[in-house]
């Protein structure tokens, strides 16, 4: 049985999701910050997502929400590096990040 969430509520965590890869492929795209506009918006993104997770937080549990911001959000991102910046996997990262989502879908089960 899924857990009943608001509308509003997942709107928040899928807005904290997407603003945090923002963010991570900013970061990745200042080069340590020495690129400040692009630093600037990556520290503007970050504030704005933990802001949504803040609202998200409101209608579903934090253990919950949290877990499925920080491994979509991860798992997204890691997606991101491997199209964008050409980054490679092994095999026992695609395993991890099997896990990880396989972790995420038993959260929001539970």
């Amino acid at each position: 049985m899924l857990p009943d969430f608001a509308p509003v509520h997942l709107l928040y965590l899928a807005m904290a999701i997407a603003l945090e890869v923002t963010a991570n492929v900013l970061m990745k795209l200042s080069e340590g910050f020495k690129r400040k506009a692009w630093a600037i918006m990556a520290i503007v993104c970050a504030l704005a997502a933990f802001t949504a997770l803040s609202y998200a937080i409101e209608g579903i549990q934090l253990s919950v929400a949290y877990g499925i911001w920080g491994g979509v959000g991860l798992v997204v991102t890691a997606v991101f590096g491997i199209v964008m910046f050409k980054e490679r996997l092994r095999v026992s990262g695609w395993i991890g990040l099997g896990m990880i989502m396989g972790g995420v879908v038993l959260l929001k089960f539970v």
